[in-house]
């Protein structure tokens, strides 16, 4: 057995392991639903918020309400959310010490009255029981925050082909795993708190310099002795993150550059084994090639949990290996040189590193 044939071996144990879905135990409803404001940080998405907030309104939940944060949009967002029985506050401008996302959600938080905050994106379309087994489960399982991987609607071809890229992702946060800092699935179309703690922690203030709140905020709930879950039954939710390619591209190099301040120093090995586990080599050896064979096998079926994702993306899995290793060295290379960041018309400075309370 050669040295390649041990990292392919390990490299699909890995994955079979992050990724195997776990049986999730029935949660019974409880005998009061409690009161959620959902929250929606709107900046420009006129195009995307008649089929979020037509889905929220429809969510067979008795106790919520929608809060809409347009933020300073230059679009008719104000004007769309306006038709829809919602809450619609517009922001003021952003303070300079702020990214414009916390900026937002912090705003929204502040006119919210119910036990329970729903952060969710414009981007997003939400089953109609998806509130009450969010609730059900946060609840079953005691936490303060909670998030939920999406289901992904891929509407174009391109799209179609990246689930391995998007599986490399989930593998890496270990979703199934126990929450832990450094090692966290959190995501920022779904995220939902416990209000008290929530303030507690000090909300989106407490990261208002931060790019990336999903993960800033999953870390901040552990480090205020909070506990953290993750909805990991049936996808609840649907999202279509970016309409282009140079979008996806823009949007996860920003992910990835805030994801390495946050992200266990594990994660590079580990993605080294996925890679491994895909690629044999010229004359692999039989061990190599049933190795890669079975890895291709197991994200074709597991694929299909996390969104529309074709077969074709796994015969030309090296798509998805090239963009995943462009968008690393991307943000590597902007985090080196400390370059701006640029997002939704807006630049930052570069982020400084997470000083979370021990």
């Amino acid at each position: 057995m050669t040295l390649m044939d041990v990292l392919n071996a390990l490299g699909l144990g890995f994955l079979v392991y992050r990724l195997w879905p776990r049986s999730v135990q029935e949660q019974n409803a409880p005998l009061t639903w409690p009161g959620v404001s959902i929250i929606v940080p709107a900046r420009n998405e006129e195009k995307t918020l008649p089929a979020l907030l037509s889905s929220l309104t429809s969510l067979d939940y008795p106790n919520f309400e929608i809060i809409v944060l347009n933020d300073q949009s230059t679009d008719s967002t104000e004007g769309v959310a306006s038709n829809f029985p919602v809450k619609v506050i517009n922001g003021t401008p952003k303070p300079l010490d702020w990214f414009g996302k916390p900026w937002a959600c912090h705003q929204a938080s502040l006119a919210a009255a119910n036990e329970y905050l729903l952060f969710t994106d414009a981007d997003t379309v939400h089953e109609s029981q998806s509130l009450k087994q969010a609730i059900a489960h946060l609840l079953f399982t005691n936490a303060q925050g909670m998030s939920a991987p999406p289901f992904h609607l891929n509407p174009s071809f391109w799209e179609k082909l990246l689930g391995p890229f998007l599986c490399f992702l989930l593998a890496l946060t270990d979703p199934y795993g126990r929450p832990r800092s450094k090692r966290l699935f959190a995501i920022g179309q779904y995220l939902l708190f416990e209000r008290s703690f929530y303030f507690r922690m000090g909300g989106h203030q407490a990261i208002r310099e931060e790019a990336i709140d999903d993960l800033s905020l999953a870390e901040l709930t552990l480090a205020h002795g909070g506990k953290w879950t993750v909805f990991n039954d049936e996808s609840i939710y649907g999202v279509r993150m970016y309409e282009s390619l140079k979008d996806f591209l823009a949007g996860w190099r920003r992910n990835f550059r805030g994801g390495l301040k946050l992200s266990s120093k594990l994660s590079a090995p580990e993605a080294a084994l996925y890679f491994a586990a895909l690629t044999a080599v010229r004359d692999p050896s039989w061990i190599t090639f049933a190795t890669t064979l079975l890895s291709l096998t197991f994200l074709a079926w597991i694929q299909r949990r996390y969104g529309r994702f074709s077969v074709w993306g796994i015969l030309f899995f090296p798509f998805s290996l090239i963009l995943f290793a462009a968008v690393t060295a991307l943000a590597l290379f902007d985090q080196l040189l400390q370059k701006p960041l640029v997002w939704k018309n807006r630049s930052y400075p570069s982020g400084h590193v997470p000083n979370f309370p021990a």
